[in-house]
């Protein structure tokens, strides 16, 4: 009786962890859109406006300073300070600021964990 009270025990145990783990994952968003510090994003109306946006700015300090954000159609989502060390890391080496952010999300914020360039839509 006992082995078998410690074997359904385990199994109860490593379900929880399985299922722990999968909770976890499920908070991770992923959006797709422009990449863009909040000074300049601020004055952008939407994604097309924000894309217009020279990526040379956003990697000045002084734009810097202000954080990031990105923009996905009319919406505009606020970095926060782990996220915007994640973009400032990305931008360093990037090539495009239409991005896919992977990271959770705090209302309209993003903790932002991965910044990747955003794959290329084929027409």
């Amino acid at each position: 009786m006992t082995r078998m009270k410690t074997l359904l025990l385990s199994a109860v145990a490593a379900s929880s962890l399985a299922l722990a783990g999968l909770a976890l994952a499920a908070d991770d968003h992923k959006m797709t859109g422009v990449l863009i510090d909040n000074a300049c994003g601020a004055k952008q109306k939407d994604e097309a406006a924000a894309a217009k946006h020279p990526m040379a700015c956003s990697k000045k300090d002084s734009c810097a300073a202000s954080g990031y954000q990105l923009v996905v159609g009319e919406k505009h989502y606020m970095l926060t300070d782990k996220g915007n060390d994640v973009a400032k890391a990305y931008l360093a080496k990037a090539d495009s600021t239409k991005v896919t952010v992977t990271g959770k999300m705090d209302g309209d914020k993003i903790d932002a964990t991965d910044i990747k360039a955003a794959a290329e839509k084929k027409s």
